[in-house]
């Protein structure tokens, strides 16, 4: 392994997110905060900027980074960020345990949304605008953002990349890797601007506007007030933010497409219509069985899109008490959680690409039953799928599926609740927020239960392979 190359491309990044964390420590001085706070946030940037500063003083001699070094850089890039973008909320006393703060974090850069604190006023601006901003970081990934702007490195950059964007399948929209990762932020950051002038033309304040369109870009649901969008009671509001993560919910190679005028192979696209067609069902079924708890049918209507959308795409904004909708209801929620958005967006979740691929490697399971001569082949978009790729999603569900086991047994221990438990396993694993049975936040959980849901969010964030690589001795071999 190249351990060279792993400090030097990590301790840039450490460097990065000096750089980022300036913006918070501007903010701090506009509202004119506590010098506490502001100290906490310099007193970060201070460690971050020695430690990156010591470790690219001595270059690699080989700058070759091979899938497993690739992989490791991640894992590992996505645990330092979390822990020193925590430490300013440690130094300034306002979430005063390590591993809160560290479970906060890692929840904004992973936009699950998940959150320990029973009231977000605790915050300073400086600091709530900190965890939002991890979002819009984190949403279309730490290392894409960082490849969008650090120097190439030989090779490296392929399979840091190719590590990070989510979805079964890998795919540039043009043929610099760089240039891919430009144009992705580009669109990304156009459309968290655009949303955040609508929703201050709604009349949502300056500073509620720009930490909402965060967390709707970064599909996180960080918000500012502890019953989220609800706050704000406004049916304008609530429908601008459905509609807009429903479109961060959407792959952003798509909207390249759009970009070039090629309309067909945007409405064409298989993966898409099938999210939309998810949506609509949903939608129509949660307003069937809810629509008696509210004063009308357009009503019921509205919250359940707006549950559905921040569901389906993992987002986690509120808008009303889930605890009092039906079983059923909430059962059709359980499901969207497992589904998630589209692969290469800022949603989370098993993602409806890999759903789809299932359900037709399971029906060409039983046709093949009834026509056992018959060559079964599975197409995508007119192409047919490579079994590589089938054989690889269904790798991925078995871990998936085992580790999810795992998590939910081991919450357990802590709470009684099935509901709870099964919903905490799955929000933090597939990166949505919200828990369902109970209306308390996650501060419900022990210390460890916090820290391993910590490494869950992570694990789902990175589709689970380079975080199971820390845990493989041979890893770290020379070789």
């Amino acid at each position: 392994m190249n351990k060279s190359m792993v400090r030097y491309l990590l301790s840039k990044l450490l460097l990065i997110e000096a750089s980022l964390m300036l913006v918070p420590v501007i903010v701090a001085f506009i509202y004119h905060e506590d010098m506490r706070v502001i100290n906490s946030l310099v007193i970060t940037i201070g460690m971050l900027v020695i430690i990156g500063l010591l470790g690219v003083a001595f270059k690699p001699k080989n700058y070759h980074v091979y899938t497993k070094e690739g992989l490791l850089i991640v894992a590992l890039c996505w645990i330092l960020w979390s822990f020193f973008g925590a430490l300013p909320f440690v130094l300034s006393g306002q979430i005063p345990s390590i591993i809160d703060a560290f479970f906060e974090m890692v929840s904004g850069f992973t936009t699950t949304g998940a959150t320990i604190l029973p009231d977000v006023a605790v915050l300073s601006h400086s600091l709530l605008f900190w965890r939002s901003f991890a979002h819009l970081i984190g949403g279309m990934g730490v290392l894409v953002f960082a490849l969008a702007i650090m120097e190439n490195s030989k090779n490296s950059h392929l399979e840091v990349m190719r590590a990070e964007v989510p979805g079964p399948v890998f795919g540039k929209v043009v043929s610099k890797l760089k240039e891919t990762a430009q144009i992705l932020y580009v669109i990304y950051l156009s459309m968290f601007a655009i949303l955040m002038v609508i929703l201050m033309v709604a009349g949502m304040p300056a500073f509620d506007s720009i930490i909402t369109a965060m967390g709707c870009a970064g599909t996180g649901g960080y918000g500012v007030y502890n019953d989220s969008i609800a706050h704000y009671n406004s049916s304008l509001i609530t429908n601008i933010v459905s509609i807009a993560v429903l479109l961060f919910g959407i792959n952003f190679n798509l909207y390249y497409f759009l970009l070039l005028r090629k309309f067909k192979a945007f409405f064409k696209d298989e993966e898409l219509r099938t999210y939309i067609g998810i949506v609509v069902i949903a939608t129509a079924l949660i307003w069937l069985n809810v629509s008696g708890l509210y004063p009308s049918a357009g009503k019921a209507l509205e919250n359940s899109l707006f549950e559905v959308a921040n569901v389906m795409t993992t987002t986690g904004f509120g808008v009303t008490d889930l605890t009092v909708w039906p079983l059923f209801a909430q059962v059709i929620l359980l499901f969207l959680m497992f589904v998630g958005g589209s692969a290469g967006s800022t949603a989370g979740g098993i993602k409806v690409m890999r759903t789809l691929i299932l359900t037709k490697i399971a029906r060409n399971q039983v046709l093949s039953t009834l026509y056992p001569n018959r060559i079964m082949t599975i197409h995508i978009n007119e192409q047919p799928l490579d079994k590589e790729i089938q054989h690889g999603v269904l790798k991925y569900l078995t871990l998936y599926v085992f580790l999810l086991l795992g998590l939910t047994l081991m919450l357990s221990l802590d709470n009684n609740n099935f509901m709870v438990v099964v919903s905490a396993a799955t929000s933090t694993f597939n990166n949505i927020g919200p828990m369902l049975g109970t209306s308390q936040t996650f501060a419900i959980f022990s210390p460890f239960s916090k820290l391993l849901m910590s490494f869950a969010m992570i694990a789902g964030r990175l589709e689970i392979y380079p975080m199971l690589l820390l845990f493989i001795p041979k890893t770290w071999s020379k070789y």
